[in-house]
């Protein structure tokens, strides 16, 4: 529990601070109650609060005195003052005593208990880099730390190769938490990383952050038997476990795992877990096994935890000899080849329904599909007209970008992107149907409304039915897809100009920042927030 002391001479104000919220559920307890400055400082000497909740005009010592005379005693605490008086001088000051909010009178219930909760998530969030901190001092105090990384890495990646390698005798000497005589467990977690240079010097003690939580919160589950480590840009754990291991006796943990690392991080993470192995000689195997199972995120974007053992039976079939699949890619062609754009968008539809409910295929093989159909696209264009290609480099680095797709939807966003391009590319000679036309000037126009489909129909005098059609028709693209691409390209202009997320979902027609943050990645391939950040550097 975090402590909190509230000072208020105002009784009534005093109690409703403490009362109005319930402040156990959120991990805090009001340790004491102050009516005057000289008792406020007494119970901060007593009680050593984390949180001092103060008004400024009070007996004895105003509010930020207090601060300022517990501060000299060395006192730490988060401070939040509350006060009647918008005075720009008491504002002054509380910048130089670093208080962390400052209220206005009367502050509602819900305004303060914003601004503790804010006030503990920066408490909790020092703290963990100061964990971080010190066992960062503790692994670079360790002179074998990077032995053991290194041999560890090295057992990932190939098979025991003879009697030479003894790895009881290695886990001793390089004083590893692993037994050799029990069965043992790998875990990976893929983490939202994927472009360090957004993180720059905390990058490192980012990867700390995840290994220290990652060991917190696992190491019960295996008795203190557990080793965590990077292997590149992926987290890795080898846990021993008793040979009566159930996955569902897991799962709790991993689900706290997913919670701290939300909580703490502020990131999402995907788990895979492969199967038991009798001893660390076979910890090749169980890494291969916990890589595929994590692999399963690319169909399953609503998951984080997937366990090997729970995967579809392993198929031998190859995707490019899917006659199935061929046969649609050849239709596909030839619609484009006849000018049936709408046609040939339906078929993509398929293709990508097809991929979908036939899972088997591994993501690999998908992203080499779809990287040969782009291929065949390109060539087609050039064949068939001399317009310049405005897109050429954006072709390359969306085929750069497909093997690292997390999920089947963000290929598919990428894949439609480029179809796009391509039916504007064949359709630049020629005007596009004056209802499309007018469709569009009203999505230019009001993206930011709460547009449909049905409305715009309505506006124009078609059937929504019809609309639809036209639009695949003239445009090789659906009215949502084109109407989210639209809001997305305005929302890019918006994040470069360092608007707020929640400011650019409702400026951009999304009344709900989640449905606006999920829609970006899947047509940009990040978030709104990394986006941001990438656009500053």
């Amino acid at each position: 529990m975090y402590k909190l002391l509230v000072a208020e001479d105002e009784k009534t104000i005093r109690e409703g601070i403490v009362s109005s919220n319930d402040w156990k559920l959120h991990g805090i307890e009001v340790c004491a109650e102050a009516s005057n400055g000289e008792e406020a400082l007494i119970l901060i000497e007593k009680f050593k609060p984390d949180i001092f909740i103060t008004d400024i005009q009070m007996p004895k010592y105003n509010g930020l005195d207090i601060i300022q005379q517990a501060q000299e005693k060395g006192f730490t605490f988060e401070s939040i003052v509350l006060t009647g008086y918008a005075d720009f001088n008491y504002a002054k000051k509380s910048i130089q005593l670093s208080v962390f909010d400052y209220l206005l009178k009367p502050a509602q219930p819900s305004k303060i208990l914003e601004a503790v909760l804010r006030a503990k998530q920066k408490m909790e969030q020092a703290q963990l880099m100061d964990e971080q901190l010190h066992l960062l001092e503790q692994y670079t105090d360790r002179s074998n730390y990077f032995d053991k990384v290194d041999k560890l890495q090295n057992w990932f990646h190939f098979p025991k190769q003879s009697a030479e390698d003894n790895r009881q005798e290695i886990l001793h000497q390089l004083q590893m938490n692993i037994d050799y005589n029990e069965p043992i467990h790998v875990g990976i977690i893929r983490l939202p990383f994927q472009n360090k240079s957004n993180y720059i010097d905390d990058y490192d003690l980012l990867k700390f952050a995840c290994m220290n939580i990652t060991l917190e919160t696992l190491t019960s589950f295996y008795n203190g038997h557990l080793e965590v480590l990077f292997d590149q840009e992926l987290l890795v754990w080898i846990g021993n476990i008793k040979e009566n291991f159930e996955p569902t006796n897991l799962s709790n943990y991993l689900s706290q795992l997913v919670g701290n690392f939300e909580k703490y991080i502020k990131v999402s993470i995907f788990i895979g877990i492969g199967d038991p192995k009798t001893s660390i000689d076979s910890i090749h195997q169980a890494y291969k096994e916990a890589k595929e199972a994590l692999d399963e995120q690319f169909y399953h974007k609503e998951k984080n935890t997937f366990f090997y053992q729970e995967l579809n039976e392993v198929t031998d079939k190859q995707i490019l000899y899917d006659q199935q699949l061929t046969n649609l890619e050849e239709g596909l062609i030839a619609d484009i080849d006849n000018k049936q754009y709408d046609a040939a968008l339906d078929k993509l539809e398929s293709w990508l329904d097809y991929l979908r409910e036939n899972t088997y295929y591994h993501k690999d093989q998908i992203n080499l599909k779809a990287i040969t159909i782009i291929i065949e696209l390109q060539k087609f264009v050039q064949g068939k007209t001399l317009t310049r290609i405005e897109w050429e480099n954006d072709l390359v680095n969306w085929i750069e970008q497909m093997p690292t797709m997390r999920t089947f939807d963000e290929m598919s966003s990428i894949l439609k992107k480029i179809f796009q391009n391509v039916f504007e590319i064949l359709t630049s000679e020629r005007s596009v149907h004056r209802t499309v036309q007018r469709a569009q000037s009203i999505i230019q126009e009001r993206y930011f409304e709460n547009l449909t489909l049905e409305s715009i129909a309505s506006e124009v005098f078609v059937s929504s039915a019809y609309l639809s059609s036209l639009f695949k028709q003239e445009l090789g693209i659906n009215f949502l897809d084109y109407l989210h691409q639209y809001r997305i390209s305005k929302a890019k202009a918006l994040l470069f100009d360092s608007y707020k997320v929640y400011e650019v979902a409702n400026k951009t027609g999304y009344k709900d920042e989640r449905h606006f943050s999920t829609t970006f990645k899947k047509w940009t391939g990040t978030t709104p927030s990394q986006f941001q950040k990438q656009a500053r550097v």
